[in-house]
């Protein structure tokens, strides 16, 4: 996988697919990483649909994907590095199983895109920027939703360019 640093597009190459901000469902209903990987949807009926996809490996990872559509266009894209030995219930999960979670994620971050964060904060809650000319690529754990994510924002300029 790698995260442009041109644009911010993920690349999935074992599945020859190309993900984007404004992505179009049928296009990503077409690719090889929807017809492999695709596990579930959840229609939040506010006009956005959640899709989630089985596990990938990537340089030793395993990472998972969480795509959301406003409409029929790709809005955010959050990923989430997983190991078998991660909290599986609430009765297992404790605030530095999920850190663990965090720091893994970062590792995972400044692997592929090569670089250190541009920044790292502890509060309000941990997390972790890589900034580009075209947006970011975030790292945080929070606390309110006990949970670490990964995600990539665009400038509001790029937005406009990438659709």
């Amino acid at each position: 996988m790698l995260i442009s640093s041109e644009n911010g597009t993920i690349e999935l190459e074992a599945f020859n697919t190309r993900l984007y901000k404004g992505m179009l469902f049928d296009q990503l209903k077409q690719t090889d990483f929807y017809k492999e990987k695709y596990h579930n949807m959840w229609d939040v009926k506010t006009g956005y649909f959640w899709y989630y996809f089985n596990t990938i490996e990537i340089q030793g990872y395993t990472l998972y994907f969480h795509l959301c559509f406003l409409g029929d266009q790709l809005h955010s894209i959050h990923m989430n590095t997983w190991e078998s030995t991660d909290t599986k219930d609430w009765n297992e999960w404790t605030e530095e199983k999920e850190m663990q979670v965090f720091h893994r994620n970062n590792r995972f971050l400044s692997l592929i895109l090569g670089i250190s964060p541009a920044q790292k904060k502890k509060t309000p809650y941990p997390n972790c920027t890589y900034r580009f000319t075209w947006g970011n690529v975030w790292s945080v754990y929070d606390p309110r939703s006990a949970s670490s994510l990964m995600g990539v924002n665009f400038n509001e300029e790029e937005k406009k360019k990438i659709k």
